[in-house]
């Protein structure tokens, strides 16, 4: 027979004490953490690939371009070292870029009809598409639509190396290279307007 006193102990070992509870929503909550963490590293990882592979697109581009035509397409800065830095932040170099590499409008249109176009026509002679471009990789950053990686940044640079020479000099990249690079073309992404995007550099990856 269970005598009042058992009864009353029983009773009393119901329920979790505010101590145990404390204790379960502090480990619930570093779990959360770890688990919020491992699903940005994972988007992270998913969006420099992405971006790896927009780069890649361009890289191949270029060079076929250059392979059919000579030389590199006439876009962007001239430096002294014979580097050429095309900025596709810079509404006039990319749509000059989607012109000539895409035989699209800025905005990822296709431009009517091409054969018209003169200028184009003596920048492409072939009035060949070389940048499969795709409206995805594309947003409306209020001055026109603009290239973005898959972070959504919009500040792209594509230096090339102009008179194949072999290499891209440390003066056309950004503050952070220590070297020049023997690559004929690299591209890198600036965090300008402090919007928290990491800089991507094509020969890291």
């Amino acid at each position: 027979m269970i005598s009042p006193k058992n009864i009353g102990r029983q009773k009393s070992r119901q329920g979790f004490t505010i101590v145990e509870l404390i204790t379960v929503i502090a480990i619930i909550s570093i779990l959360f953490g770890l688990l919020i963490s491992a699903v940005f590293g994972i988007q992270n990882k998913a969006k420099r690939a992405k971006s790896e592979a927009l780069f890649g697109k361009l890289i191949t581009s270029l060079t076929v371009y250059r392979k059919d035509n000579g030389a590199y397409p006439d876009i962007g800065t001239n430096s002294d070292s014979g580097d050429r830095v095309i900025d596709l932040n810079n509404g006039d170099q990319w749509k000059r870029l989607a012109e000539i590499m895409s035989l699209s409008l800025p905005d990822g249109s296709a431009i009517e009809d091409p054969q018209s176009d003169l200028d184009l026509k003596k920048a492409n002679p072939k009035l060949k598409r070389y940048f499969d471009l795709q409206l995805s990789e594309l947003d409306n950053l209020g001055g026109g639509e603009r290239l973005v990686d898959a972070f959504g940044n919009s500040h792209i640079y594509i230096v090339l190396d102009a008179n194949l020479d072999g290499r891209i000099k440390k003066a056309s990249l950004p503050d952070s290279a220590k070297k020049d690079l023997r690559q004929r073309i690299v591209i890198y992404t600036t965090d300008e307007e402090k919007d928290d995007y990491p800089e991507l550099k094509s020969w890291d990856s």
